[in-house]
């Protein structure tokens, strides 16, 4: 059934269900729309090759398998990023566990 959290093959999908955690490739455990607050959108599909056209977080819209699984729903963690980081301590630990980029 068609409930958030559900993981279920886009195929059986209606038309305009959001999606996350959608798998590129059938059986990769799911690589598209999955960090916070992101989702894909279902578009099409076309029974006779067995293909579903998704709309990506970016905009870009990718033909997929019908039989690849994604999960019902939006990943947790909108918004994520409006609160204000106010201290360089903040910053510093957030910029730590990515690239050598802070302090400029």
């Amino acid at each position: 059934t068609l409930q958030i959290g559900n993981v279920m093959p886009v195929g059986t999908m209606p038309e305009g269900t959001i999606v996350c955690n959608l798998e590129e490739k059938t059986g990769d455990r799911g690589r598209l729309a999955r960090a916070s607050g992101n989702y894909a959108t279902v578009i099409a599909h076309n029974p006779d090759s067995k293909k579903t056209r998704v709309k990506l977080p970016s905009g870009a819209k990718k033909v997929i398998p019908s039989n690849n699984r994604a999960m019902v729903g939006i990943v947790a963690g909108g918004g994520r990023i409006d609160k204000p980081i106010l201290k360089a301590g903040r910053a510093y630990h957030k910029y730590k566990a990515k690239r050598n980029c802070w302090p400029k």
